[in-house]
């Protein structure tokens, strides 16, 4: 026989299972489990093993969202909170009393089709910064959607097809292109003066540092370092969970010692470098002083600004500029790369390298 259970005493059951010259024997306490594992085993070798998705029909899509909070597997730090407000979104969709086997792909495009037919309809200002209407935000949403089915699927070891299919997904939009202009720059540092009186130096260390709006929020003076041959700051959490060493221009050491406070050292060390506690201060203080004089200009273009002038004024190379940055791979700077495109003139027959042309961003 293929398979044979075998009583071995009061409480021993033997189970024998050949099948595909495959052997294997394994004994239990109770007659039901030896069954149980009978079948798992014989599943497994003739390829017809059971599943039970009683478990995954009886789970809805809010359940499952409590589920990944509450084991703590969304992460830590912005990007947890990030995962949890998109967790949230899905809990209060429609599609939060379904059950999990229950959602498939057309649903999705379905979905997605109604949110970006919102955005075409609506004009894009009235979208804003984070508008649920954008492509982007479907994309993020979407791919929270995907490690959440893939998490509680491997979890519980119930194959669940997942519904966020090649196809689901739109395309990825353009990335923004703002740009400040030497005589809107000005501008807008006088109006930051005019404004609160830590905003001016923050934008000018937003933009010589390239860092992130979390991360400039989350510094403290313990991270920074103004004197010694390298002025630079210490990001130990960032938005990809890897610290980062940012060294410091001119302009950026002169906007940091402005905001430093004087008093205890010690205590000192503790502050953040801004009086706020979010990004969202920020944010408030930044558009307040910006008024309608900076059409269509947001504080991520602060960072986009640094960014390009790293490729326009430096000779740095993609590799060093993605370790002042933090992006993960070259291919996150491909948008940048055409504002060098003219120094590939200098490589050319005849061609001639302008020295002129590579500045200090300290200027």
């Amino acid at each position: 026989m293929p398979s044979t259970i075998q009583v071995r005493g009061p409480h021993q059951f033997r189970v024998q299972v050949r099948r595909n010259s495959i052997y294997q024997s394994r004994t239990f306490e109770s007659l039901s489990a030896a069954r149980e594992w009978q079948r798992i085993i014989e599943g497994k070798v003739t390829g017809d093993e059971f599943v039970d998705v009683k478990l995954a029909r009886r789970t809805t899509l809010a359940q499952a969202c409590d589920w990944m909070i509450d084991n703590k597997l969304i992460g830590n730090g912005g990007n947890a909170k990030n995962f949890a407000s998109k967790l949230a979104y899905w809990k209060a969709s429609k599609y939060g009393s379904w059950s999990l086997v229950s959602i498939h792909d057309w649903d999705l495009i379905e979905w997605r089709r109604e949110v970006l037919d919102q955005a075409n309809a609506a004009d894009g200002d009235q979208c804003g910064p984070n508008a649920e209407c954008s492509a982007q935000t479907v994309i993020h949403r979407l791919n929270v959607l995907s490690k959440l089915i893939q998490t509680w699927a491997r979890a519980h070891r119930i194959p669940i097809d997942n519904p966020v299919k090649p196809g689901v997904r739109p395309g990825k939009p353009e990335g923004r292109n703002r740009r400040l202009t030497e005589a809107e720059g000005k501008r807008l540092l006088a109006a930051a003066e005019n404004s609160r009186s830590w905003l001016k130096a923050a934008i000018i260390i937003s933009i010589e540092t390239c860092v992130r709006q979390s991360e400039l929020v989350g510094l403290t003076w313990d991270q920074v370092k103004l004197t010694g041959p390298y002025p630079h700051v210490d990001l130990p959490k960032t938005k990809n969970d890897r610290p980062r060493r940012v060294p410091l221009s001119k302009r950026a050491v002169v906007a940091l010692k402005s905001l430093r406070p004087q008093g205890e050292s010690g205590k000192i060390q503790l502050h953040r470098v801004l009086p706020v506690g979010t990004g969202r201060g920020i944010l408030h203080a930044f558009y307040e002083a910006l008024g309608n004089g900076f059409p269509n200009l947001r504080w991520h273009d602060l960072r986009h600004e640094g960014i390009s002038r790293l490729f326009e004024l430096t000779d740095l190379r993609d590799n060093e500029i993605m370790a002042i940055t933090g992006h993960l791979t070259p291919a996150m700077l491909t948008r940048y790369t055409h504002l060098r495109a003219d120094r590939l003139g200098a490589r050319l027959p005849g061609g001639k390298l302008n020295p002129g042309r590579v500045r200090d961003v300290s200027r």
